[in-house]
């Protein structure tokens, strides 16, 4: 099963990752994430193939 994440590039370097739900704004990620505007160099739309036995705790 393929889903789409949002791949955040961190001014320091670190990438975080979600999935992208379409009830989750992106503001929402973000504050999940624990992370805030200032620190995203860069985002991308990513799709990727996830096992369905993982996909529920991959952004919990």
């Amino acid at each position: 099963m393929k889903d789409w994440f949002r791949v955040f590039t961190l001014r320091d370097g670190t990438k975080k990752e979600i999935i992208i739900e379409e009830w989750r704004s992106l503001q929402g990620e973000m504050r999940k994430l624990g992370i805030t505007e200032s620190d995203i160099f860069q985002m991308q739309m990513v799709e990727k193939e996830v096992p369905s036995i993982r996909k529920n705790d991959i952004d919990s």
